[in-house]
């Protein structure tokens, strides 16, 4: 019977890099848990509350109506990134002519800073001095970003912009992976473009769409900088999501504790879906 040796000095190799997540990631963490549970005086004097800032929190308004709108904002977004992203992949492997070449023009927009596509969409939708403006006026339809309509239009079309071509790229690396023998059955059965889809190209890229949806539904429950810039979370509330709830508690009302609890609820949505997830990518994986 032969033994494996073990070097087990390699795992000091392993150790800075394993206190540096710990540094950076485990103990913000903690710290947020810390306000969670503690008031504070003046700033330097804290007293334990327990889970009296979650109760606040659940019976807040504002919370809810942050939260509805992130969701509502995150279906919507998902909704049109998926649609577009598989069928300008579906378009571009189809047609099988310089798609590398338009993969490269899409992935463009995934190269722009948040802050300057919010400040460049901004300006984009100004009647005034804007291509997208100037165009509406022209047929009568001038952007008004004082209106919930065009706000919550605006931001959903910029983070289309922004953020779909990184479907498209998931997607059409996914089409390459099929094997071209599924294509050669389908075309001698006489199967139809819907039935190609249905029955061979979605099943074959659940993995893809799958990974893309983690990636995706992160980001966009986390939505922050480009809302901000467009229209400063108004009319009103109606653009304030989940992530300017949490700022706005914590850097302009100076509540660490409610701010806290948010931020642990927050994590924990968000490790959920990624749990819920990777438990529906490992059967793909055999």
């Amino acid at each position: 019977m032969v033994t494996r040796k073990y070097n087990n000095s390699a795992w000091l190799l392993v150790l800075p890099a394993a206190l540096f997540f710990v540094l950076v990631g485990f103990a913000p963490i903690m710290a947020a848990v810390n306000y969670s549970v503690q008031d504070s005086f003046a700033g330097d004097q804290f007293f334990w509350v327990g889970l009296d800032w979650y109760r606040q929190m659940l019976r807040s308004s504002e919370f809810w109506g942050a939260l509805g709108r992130t969701v509502l904002f995150s279906a919507l977004a998902l909704t049109l990134q998926f649609t577009l992203g598989i069928y300008v992949a579906r378009k571009l492997f189809h047609v099988q002519k310089r798609g590398e070449l338009f993969i490269a023009l899409i992935a463009l927009p995934l190269l722009t800073p948040w802050i300057v596509v919010g400040f460049v969409w901004r300006h984009a939708m100004s009647p005034e001095a804007g291509l997208i403006g100037a165009l509406g006026s022209s047929v009568g339809f001038a952007p008004d970003l004082n209106s919930v309509l065009w706000v919550w239009f605006t931001i959903l079309a910029m983070d289309t912009w922004h953020w779909a071509p990184l479907v498209v790229i998931l997607c059409y690396a996914g089409y390459l992976s099929i094997p071209q023998p599924y294509f050669q059955a389908a075309a001698v059965d006489g199967a139809s473009n819907w039935a190609v889809f249905r029955y061979i190209e979605l099943p074959k890229l659940k993995k893809v769409l799958l990974i893309a949806l983690l990636l995706r539904l992160a980001d966009s429950l986390m939505i922050y900088t480009e809302p901000l810039m467009i229209s400063r979370g108004g009319p009103h509330v109606s653009s304030t999501f989940l992530s300017q709830e949490l700022i706005k508690t914590a850097m302009q009302e100076f509540n660490l504790g409610e701010a806290g609890a948010l931020s642990i609820v927050y994590l924990a949505m968000m490790v959920t879906i990624a749990w819920i997830l990777y438990r529906s990518l490992r059967p793909l994986n055999g």
